[in-house]
């Protein structure tokens, strides 16, 4: 008869198991010591050491008060930027706007760049919230004066130099790794120059990390 020895001490060094999602907005794995962690599950998103590239692109209609006036009009925007997280869900970053704005025979631009500073909070495997607050440096111009690209009412060449905050808050959608999209409020407003102006709306956000 031959005897077969027990196995048991090899199956108990095995390998510790793979990572295993809780269905929630946490990922529970196992880190280089073969500790049990938990981190946040947006599809990977918002991690340390990740960059992301987005592009905020948006066709509003706001209202924007400037100065003594009120009105509503419609803006086209494109802003490129790019965010690094420094630790998990934590990002800075920075972005570049550009505002084209037409309202009757009147038309102006806005130029804005700028710091900004979000984070990531996680709701689920596919959603997560991404508020950003940022200050930026704007210049406006156009043949009417114009304050975050929104020209007023009265005639004449205008050139504006401002200090401007600005709150994104959109909420992401991330049906793959490495892309999202995200919907969501903005807030604009002008801390310095001679027109001032604060404009909101909604602004539509794509991009992807790596």
């Amino acid at each position: 008869m031959t005897l077969i020895p027990d196995r048991g001490w090899a199956q108990q060094s095995a390998a510790p198991p793979a990572a295993e999602d809780d269905g929630a907005n946490t990922l529970v794995e196992h880190n280089a010591q073969g500790e049990l962690t938990t981190r946040e599950n947006s599809a990977g998103f918002g991690r340390q050491r990740q960059w992301v590239f987005s592009s905020d692109a948006s066709i509003q209609v706001q209202r924007t008060t400037q100065s003594d006036t009120d009105g509503a009009l419609t803006t086209l925007s494109l802003a490129p930027a790019a965010d690094y997280f420094v630790m998990p869900n934590l990002s800075v970053g920075g972005s570049i706007g550009v505002y084209y704005t037409k309202t009757g025979e009147s038309n102006g631009s806005r130029f804005t760049i700028g710091p900004r500073v979000g984070y990531n909070l996680a709701l689920s495997r596919l959603l997560s919230v991404w508020p950003k607050l940022g200050i930026n440096y704007a210049h406006t111009g156009g043949d009417t004066p114009v304050a975050n690209a929104a020209p007023g009412t009265t005639p004449g060449n205008n050139n504006n130099d401002a200090i401007a905050l600005s709150i994104f808050a959109p909420v992401m959608l991330h049906p793959a790794p490495h892309f999202f999209a995200g919907l969501g409020p903005f807030l604009e407003t002008d801390l310095s120059g001679d027109n001032r102006a604060t404009s909101w709306g909604i602004k539509l956000t794509l991009g992807g990390w790596l």
